[in-house]
């Protein structure tokens, strides 16, 4: 009988650490899936900005152009 209430207590050990580990587990599996969607996030705000300065970097040398065809037309 004391071999088996060991043995019930070492499976209850067993258990009991088994749930640990998954409780665990499940907690870094939700700070990964938040540190994802930051990630996600960033990278879409980059791709803005990226955009962002394209079109303005566009307007810039647009502006310029248009400048410098004054310039010929006035000299």
């Amino acid at each position: 009988m004391a071999i088996m209430n060991l043995n019930m207590g070492n499976l209850t050990l067993e258990v009991n650490s088994l749930k640990n580990m998954l409780v665990i587990r499940e907690k870094e599996k939700v700070m990964l899936h938040e540190e994802l969607d930051k990630e996600k996030n960033f990278q879409k705000g980059y791709k803005h900005n990226v955009e962002s300065w394209k079109k303005n970097r566009a307007e810039a040398e647009q502006n310029i152009i248009v400048l410098n065809k004054k310039l010929q037309d006035d000299n």
